[in-house]
């Protein structure tokens, strides 16, 4: 298998590529994860990869937390984001497998890792779909997160963690499958306009 950190690496690329595609005029739209829009999906993503140097380099949640308060996007919420994917996949090829201290306890920064890319990818699909673009997701990336997570799916689901449940045919495309894993469906569109 393929290092974590250079899927976490190639999966950052992948979204990167269409961060750079989001206009100014998209940020407002609507995305899949529905309480989210565009901006407020950037945002999210650029939260979280903000919070991996700091944590795999030793510092504590308590440390970092007051340094990501408020709005990490600024003026320019594309050139935020693809700083914080280049920072993280920074972050993990520094890392190794060195303990970090996470919200749920001290975690191997692989572990950390596999599951940051995992988000990325899924965060790849989900902003595609709310700027109207066409997206191949990593096969690799996909299936390594489906075999590492699929053990664990009834507790996940149990928890809320997958998002509801989709069906699809055991013979769909792998992209298909890996995103109803997550609860999201290939169908998905923007809600129509309110006519008020």
């Amino acid at each position: 298998m393929t290092e974590l950190h250079v899927l976490h690496r190639r999966a950052g690329e992948e979204l990167a590529a269409t961060v750079r595609k989001v206009h100014d005029d998209q940020l407002q739209g609507p995305t899949p994860c529905s309480e989210w829009d565009v901006r407020a999906l950037l945002h999210h993503i650029t939260w979280s990869n903000l919070w991996i140097g700091p944590l795999v380099d030793g510092k504590s949640i308590e440390e970092v937390r007051p340094t990501l308060a408020g709005d990490v996007l600024g003026d320019d919420p594309v050139a935020a984001t693809l700083l914080g994917l280049d920072e993280a996949s920074n972050a993990f090829e520094r890392a190794g497998d060195r303990p970090v201290e996470l919200s749920r306890g001290t975690t191997p920064a692989t572990i950390y890792c596999f599951e940051r890319m995992n988000d990325l990818v899924v965060h790849n699909w989900d902003l595609a779909a709310g700027i109207g673009v066409d997206v191949q997701l990593d096969e690799e990336c996909m299936q390594v997160a489906l075999d590492g997570f699929r053990p664990f799916e009834e507790e996940m689901r149990a928890a809320g963690e997958l998002g509801p449940d989709v069906a699809v045919p055991d013979d769909a495309p792998l992209q298909t499958r890996y995103l109803a894993f997550f609860g999201l469906r290939t169908d998905w569109s923007p809600p129509p306009l309110r006519q008020d």
